[in-house]
């Protein structure tokens, strides 16, 4: 299913707004630091671990800095990816997109509403809102793009069990939208449709949940049951750094990151019958504790040569956490996913996983690790991908400037 916008009258307010920083921003690309009228940023807070955030979390992140919000800031409950096209494919076109969407993030970042934001009593809470920014394989073919683009950037090839359904593929640019409040993250989501709605089209979103923190600061399942998420790096530390953020001599690409969106079904109508044991050794883990299967605790170290009495492994060499292990900084993930329900299909529950990951070269840990996982993943025949994108996000913001400007110059 596709979700596209309409673009307002001829009378809206909306129509100055861009004229003020679309239509006169694409024509002034080097004037970087003078398209903005009366920009205000929110507060600066504390950065904290990229898990299920807590009530204790700050209700306000920072637009500006080193590294766009988003992928070391707490996971927040609710959150949507939005994937849009631009209606005209020139560099221009995707400096006027990049330059709103910077002005109306920083903004809504802070609690205050967006220029010309008919509602903007609904920003003045943000509820730990964060906007992030990407750029997908087809925004770097668009002319004077293609020396821009980061090698490590790479596209994603065919896997074994993609079953791609339709309108869930690459677009030019990736909007994610996470808050707390589910009201703060819808109304986010129709300001930025809406400032983009002569300059680009809603290919698709994406909009997802996560469990509410466990007080004991274990990791959130998803719908099967299962942990996810158990072996993460911490932000703030060398094994984050080398996992996420690209060490580039460019100043455009250094810090950035590449974002792998995968829109993964679960088949829960057969995935229920079975027991928990034999849920267990698909898995690889403890369903109860989330342990590794021979361990005790979650964060236990995964025996993997561990056999039993008969010599078999423990953990089976078919299992999904097996597969998906990693052992280096470089050849790891951060994930952050998000659970969906999206109703009724085919006569089942459409209800999976968005499989959001971050990493600094998937060409060293998600594209090996998904080989592993299509040639013999237990878990193959309880899921389908039926959706994937990938996009490069760039690094942070300064004041004044706008999300991949380095990247147009």
């Amino acid at each position: 299913m596709t979700h596209t916008s309409q673009a307002p009258t001829s009378g809206s307010p909306r129509v100055s707004r861009r004229g003020l920083l679309a239509v006169g921003g694409a024509g002034i690309l080097g004037a970087a630091g003078g398209f903005i009228v009366g920009r205000e940023s929110a507060p600066m807070t504390s950065d904290q671990p990229a898990t299920a955030a807590t009530a204790a979390a700050p209700q306000t992140y920072d637009f500006h800095g080193a590294h766009q919000a988003g992928i070391s800031t707490p996971a927040q409950q609710h959150a949507a990816y939005l994937g849009i096209n631009l209606q005209e494919r020139s560099t221009n076109a995707l400096a006027a997109v990049l330059r709103l969407v910077s002005d109306d993030a920083a903004r809504m970042m802070a609690g205050k509403p967006a220029l010309a934001d008919p509602s903007g009593m609904l920003a003045a809470t943000a509820s730990g809102l964060t906007i992030t920014v990407g750029l997908g394989h087809r925004a770097f073919e668009l002319p004077g793009m293609q020396a821009s683009r980061p090698e490590a950037f790479a596209a994603l090839p065919a896997f074994a069990t993609d079953a791609f359904e339709p309108g869930w593929g690459d677009t030019d640019l990736l909007v994610h939208i996470g808050s707390q409040d589910p009201l703060v993250l819808s109304h986010a989501i129709r300001v930025i449709t809406v400032d983009l709605s002569t300059l680009a089209r809603i290919a698709w979103i994406q909009q997802g949940f996560r469990a509410l923190p466990d007080p004991s600061g274990a990791t959130g399942r998803n719908l099967m049951g299962q942990v996810d998420g158990t072996v993460n790096p911490v932000p703030g530390t060398a094994e984050f750094d080398e996992t996420v953020w690209m060490q580039h001599p460019s100043p455009a690409i250094n810090g950035g990151t590449v974002l792998i969106l995968r829109r993964i079904r679960m088949l829960l109508d057969t995935w229920d019958v079975l027991d928990t044991g034999a849920k267990e050794l698909v898995i690889g883990r403890d369903l109860s504790t989330g342990a590794p299967l021979g361990g005790t605790s979650e964060r236990d170290p995964m025996p993997l040569a561990a056999t039993n009495d008969l010599g078999l492994p423990v953990i089976p060499t078919d299992a999904h956490a097996r597969l998906a292990h990693a052992s280096t900084p470089r050849t790891r993930i951060l994930r952050r996913p998000y659970s969906y329900d999206h109703g009724m299909h085919a006569g089942t529950n459409d209800v999976g996983l968005l499989f959001v990951a971050y990493t600094q070269d998937p060409r060293d840990s998600f594209i090996p690790m998904q080989r592993r996982l299509a040639e013999s993943d237990a878990l193959n025949r309880w899921v389908s991908t039926i959706g994937s994108a990938s996009y490069f996000v760039p690094p942070g913001v300064r004041e004044g400037g706008f999300i991949g400007e380095g990247l147009l110059a």
